[in-house]
């Protein structure tokens, strides 16, 4: 009987302990409810304005990243332009370059040798007319003038004749270097076609990663809606949070209370000495 005693006597002190602190920690959570609604207020005031700024600064970098891809791709634009007009003048300048080639290298140098052959062989006829004329000039009875110019006839065609001399050789070599010219722009003519595609390619490159940028700038936009909306929402959060936990530290404290009544009922009733 004293064990069966002692046993309840245990469990009713230990019931009542147990509902004590129980109570105590319902009201010490009922009081420190309202300070840590407060902090965590702060907290997430602070997680928030920090996500806000960080959200801020991305949006901001992905419209300058957006300007500068709309400047690039306005620049290659006009480079494009560019190169397609170098390309179509040195397209148009070539064949103009092929004709004078070909008439330094073929006609105006034969045309030069054969009029220096013609000029030789009026030389050679002139000097004939000179004699002529000098003979004629030394008959006292024409009463003319003797015949003695400065330079002959003969001599001046000669002259002529001996001024074209390398010419075509000249002309040749002129006409090789245009020749040389023309692969040279046709090479560059390719290699401006080559940059051409290379430059269109970047530019819908350039396109594609606009849009991205774009998704980039809708996404984020977003989210800074959402967090908006959390930062708007979060005092009625943390109030109906702090609500709920109220309330449920009192109903632990109301059953603390009906704990406690249990123990002491525990200890009430033994300490009645029982009747035989």
């Amino acid at each position: 009987m004293a064990i069966r005693r002692i046993l309840a006597l245990t469990i009713g002190v230990a019931l009542i302990l147990a509902g004590i602190l129980g109570l105590v920690l319902s009201i010490g959570g009922l009081v420190l409810l309202p300070q840590l609604e407060r902090h965590a207020a702060q907290v997430a005031e602070v997680q928030i304005d920090v996500l806000d700024r960080a959200l801020l600064a991305t949006m901001d970098g992905l419209v300058t990243a957006e300007t500068s891809l709309g400047q690039a791709a306005e620049a290659l634009d006009a480079l494009e332009g560019m190169m397609a007009d170098v390309g179509q003048a040195i397209d148009d300048t070539v064949p103009v370059i092929d004709i004078a080639a070909e008439l330094l290298s073929g006609q105006l140098p034969s045309t030069i040798e054969t009029t220096q052959e013609a000029l030789t062989s009026v030389a050679a006829s002139a000097r004939l007319v000179d004699d002529m004329l000098n003979v004629i000039s030394g008959i006292p009875l024409l009463g003319t003038d003797r015949y003695n110019p400065d330079t002959p006839l003969y001599q001046g065609f000669q002259d002529v004749a001996d001024g074209l001399e390398g010419m075509p050789e000249l002309l040749l070599t002129a006409g090789e270097g245009l020749d040389t010219g023309t692969e040279s722009l046709r090479d560059v003519e390719e290699g401006i076609a080559a940059m051409g595609g290379s430059i269109s390619e970047a530019a819908t490159s350039l396109d594609s990663a606009k849009m991205v940028l774009e998704d980039y700038q809708q996404i984020i936009g977003d989210l800074q809606g959402t967090v908006s909306y959390v930062h708007e929402s979060l005092s009625g959060w943390l109030r109906a949070i702090r609500w709920g936990l109220t309330l449920t530290l009192i109903w632990l404290g109301i059953a603390q209370i009906g704990l406690i009544t249990q123990g002491w009922e525990r200890l009430g009733r033994r300490s009645v000495p029982r009747q035989d």
